[in-house]
């Protein structure tokens, strides 16, 4: 088999070489708009009018682009003297989740990939640029994680940042956090917020829609905050200490890598992220759950991670998973999903002794969970559980979909049971990226005769099926879309003027905050950072690296950041950065992991 060295270094290499770099930079300049062409008697004409609008204008910029994506070719394919096919697999499929998520997220179908075939050539022209473009990337980043490093402890004399980091990343963090409620003084309300707080103040029925346990320290903060101050006080009570919360844990998270031996510039970088990313500003100065409970969440994985690396299981480990495991179980409503997985699959991997103690934690959790939710809050409180529809945003899309799309084909049945479960006049209020106005017309039926018809239509339809599922994903299968959400609030709910909460700085401040907010979502590269997809996709490559080497039980630390994916799919929004935070919050520590796996003396034996 000749090699890729000398594929791409003679004289018609290079040739194949700077024709590829064309293909992605073409791709990159593409609109990704449906164009109907100005010529409709001329074929030859209606095509070339199509193409010339399907395309950005080219600029010199673009030559720098493409000598840059040539010289990656260089760098690549003189590392390896073969394609990896893992690799090109992976950017495959990351290529073509990537035009299909653009074509949902711009048209909510796969108008632009099969609307014509003109469009089908087109997009498959960019699935073929992305893909170079993906395999060289990740190659690239292959080479950096696996380039030959020695993974030392830090020992002997040690700089002052060093020997204090965890005290002086919190610092950082808490400048970077600060600025956001100090200028937003007290800070953002937000409908769920207000909801718990409402509960907890006795203004509103308590329900398990929201975590109880959230609603109560939201509630006894700012209760705390009032009395010793005023209701603005109290307000702020709650942001600053989720800020604090937040800032050490992540710093705890990067201390810890740094003591496994990771350098301090990387710990450093991770520290930054947090500290200066304008989204976590945002969430800071949100009275809302979310944060809290990705804050919990990941100090979770820090002592998953420490268990993993030592592969055992002490008491004392026993205990803090046990205690986070409850914590993260309890501070957010579908939190148990990700906990139970994560222990049951560490003790899968564990043996003997070590295996049983992370059993008793994992029963423990389940233990408490059950106390407190069905004991607790549905027995003693006589707290409203949820209702089932929760659980049924996309099965429920799927049949709002159909109905929207081919109400004609309803038999009578059909349209009898679907309309006992939900609404078919409702489905009116269908949005392919959102499931809470169509759960909204949830009756409380039973599903099983709702399934059968369910099953009946995805026979005759499964690709409305598909298309509902991809539309209310696609900003977590790919970095196509933008949704802080945790915004800026201006002004404040009756309810929160009531109690006597307001801006004490005036509108100016809040809004300069407000720009930023905005700018973060639309600055190029900077607007990547506030891609849920981004991070499902770093995860994914990270996971690629550690099994291309076969450090199966460094996978085990995935579990989490895995099924918060999942519970992102099943979440009400397509996109939403907040039901990614959990993940998120984990990726600077994740690739210090995957690092450490590959590097330390012995990592073979992980």
């Amino acid at each position: 088999m000749q090699s890729n060295k000398k594929i791409f270094s003679g004289r018609y290499g290079r040739a194949v070489s700077f024709l590829l770099s064309c293909i992605v930079v073409f791709t990159l300049h593409c609109k990704f708009e449906i164009s109907g062409g100005g010529f409709p008697e001329s074929t030859l004409l209606n095509t070339l009018n199509k193409l010339y609008n399907s395309f950005t204008p080219v600029y010199y910029a673009d030559l720098v682009v493409l000598f840059a994506i040539w010289k990656l070719f260089d760098h690549v394919f003189t590392k390896e003297d073969r394609i990896d096919i893992k690799t090109a697999v992976l950017s495959l499929l990351l290529s073509v989740l990537l035009v299909t998520c653009i074509s949902f997220h711009k048209f909510n179908s796969s108008v632009f990939i099969l609307g014509s075939g003109f469009q089908f050539i087109l997009s498959v022209f960019c699935m073929a640029g992305f893909w170079i473009l993906i395999y060289l990337t990740l190659k690239s980043l292959f080479f950096l994680l696996e380039k030959e490093r020695v993974i030392k402890k830090p020992e002997g004399k040690q700089s002052i940042y060093v020997k204090h980091f965890q005290l002086f990343g919190f610092l950082i963090i808490l400048a970077g956090w600060l600025p956001w409620i100090l200028m937003n003084y007290p800070g953002t309300s937000c409908p769920d917020g207000n909801l718990q707080l409402r509960q907890f103040l006795g203004d509103a029925e308590w329900a398990a829609g929201h975590p109880p346990l959230s609603s109560v320290i939201m509630g006894s903060l700012f209760t705390f905050g009032r009395w010793i101050g005023d209701a603005n006080f109290g307000f702020f009570l709650y942001c600053f200490f989720q800020t604090c919360v937040g800032a050490w844990i992540f710093t705890y998270s990067l201390k810890k890598l740094l003591d496994m031996g990771i350098s301090s510039g990387w710990c450093t970088v991770g520290i930054l992220f947090f500290a200066f990313t304008p989204f976590w500003g945002t969430y800071a100065q949100w009275f809302e759950k979310d944060l809290l409970y990705a804050e919990i969440a990941a100090l979770q994985v820090v002592f998953l991670m420490e268990v993993i690396r030592k592969k055992s299981c002490s008491i004392k480990d026993g205990v803090l998973l046990t205690v986070s495991g409850i914590l993260a179980s309890l501070l957010r409503n579908n939190g148990i999903y990700a906990v139970v997985p994560s222990l049951i699959v560490l003790a899968v991997w564990l043996k003997k002794q070590d295996r049983k103690r992370v059993l008793l934690a994992l029963l423990s959790t389940l233990a408490a969970y059950t106390l407190v939710v069905h004991g607790l809050y549905y027995g003693i409180v006589d707290m409203a559980r949820p209702s089932v529809g929760e659980a049924m945003g996309i099965p429920f899309l799927q049949t709002a979909r159909y109905v929207v799309y081919y109400e004609d084909e309803l038999t009578e049945y059909e349209r009898e049971v679907i309309d006992r479960v939900l609404s078919v006049d409702g489905m009116n209020s269908y949005n392919p990226v959102d499931s809470n106005p169509i759960k909204g017309w949830y009756r409380g039926a039973e599903l099983g005769e709702y399934f059968k018809v369910w099953f009946q239509m995805l026979w005759k339809h499964p690709g409305c099926y598909v298309s509902a599922f991809i539309n209310k994903g696609f900003g977590y299968l790919a970095p196509v879309s933008q949704n802080i959400e945790a915004w800026i609030g201006l002004d404040y709910y009756d309810y929160d003027k009531e109690l006597g909460i307001h801006h004490v700085f005036g509108s100016e401040p809040s809004e300069a905050l407000a720009q930023i907010w905005h700018l973060s979502m639309t600055l190029p590269l900077v607007k990547y950072l506030c891609s849920p997809g981004l991070y499902t996709w770093i995860m994914l490559v990270l996971a690629l690296a550690l099994g291309k080497h076969r450090k199966f039980g460094g996978l085990v630390l995935f579990v989490p950041s895995f099924m918060n994916f999942l519970v992102c799919l099943a979440s009400p929004l397509a996109d939403a950065m907040r039901f990614a935070m959990p993940m998120v919050a984990t990726v600077p520590m994740m690739i210090g992991w995957t690092f450490y796996c590959l590097h330390r003396e012995e990592a073979d034996k992980v």
